[in-house]
């Protein structure tokens, strides 16, 4: 079976899922819970059909054949892939809140 975690940036499970996690988590632990199942649910989703999202348009050149799709139960989380070559999964590279600026997100986090 496919891992998905093998073709994810190491900062978007070590760094994005956590600060997500811990920011409901404050709140609402279970939903926390719930939340990063969804988004976990969605790489693996995405490492079986890894055209689902939709084409982002970046202005940087390094975010050229990037795709963008949302988490449906909570559609305010936003992924952001490559899909790999041969239909053979996506490199998850950025997960963020809808609220943040993508592009200045990425151009601070270089992420490939």
């Amino acid at each position: 079976m496919f891992d998905p975690v093998q073709h994810m940036h190491p900062d978007v499970g070590d760094v994005d899922l956590v600060e997500i996690a811990e920011h409901i988590a404050l709140d609402d632990p279970e939903a926390a819970r719930r939340v990063v199942s969804a988004i976990r649910d969605m790489f693996i989703l995405l490492a079986h059909h890894s055209l689902l999202g939709t084409e982002y348009h970046p202005l940087r050149r390094s975010l050229q054949d990037i795709r963008m799709i949302t988490v449906p139960e909570y559609p305010n989380y936003l992924i952001y892939y490559r899909p790999l070559p041969e239909n053979a999964g996506a490199r998850i590279l950025y997960l963020l809140h809808g609220a943040r600026d993508a592009a200045a997100f990425a151009k601070e986090h270089h992420r490939q």
